[in-house]
């Protein structure tokens, strides 16, 4: 049976499949080192950033860190890869990605 998925922004999905799909798409709509712009998009990140730092243990960094300042699409690369994805760019200057694909499957406290 498939897990549904809610953010706290009031977005839901029936399944995890179909809130994954979303995030593929809304990824697809911006190139590599552009701002999200769209105001929808990010309200839907900051929400599954939210649901993702939600299991974080207490004590731990979280991926808000400082707060969130904005969100871009970036490319990361590592030893014979590259990828594009999401970054959080915090208020205190710093930045890190974060895997939307976890954040979805993430399971938060009721």
């Amino acid at each position: 049976m498939p897990k549904p998925v809610h953010l706290n922004n009031g977005k839901t999905w029936p399944s995890r499949k179909e809130a994954i799909e979303h995030f593929k798409k809304m990824l697809s709509r911006y190139a590599d080192g552009e701002k999200i712009h769209d105001p929808t998009d990010e309200s839907d990140l900051r929400a599954l950033l939210n649901r993702y730092d939600s299991v974080v243990p207490a004590g731990s960094a979280t991926k808000t860190g400082s707060g969130v300042d904005h969100f871009s699409r970036q490319r990361n690369s590592g030893e014979g890869w590259a990828t594009s994805g999401f970054h959080v760019h915090r208020t205190d200057g710093t930045s890190i990605d974060f895997s939307f694909y976890s954040a979805v499957q993430t399971d938060p406290p009721p």
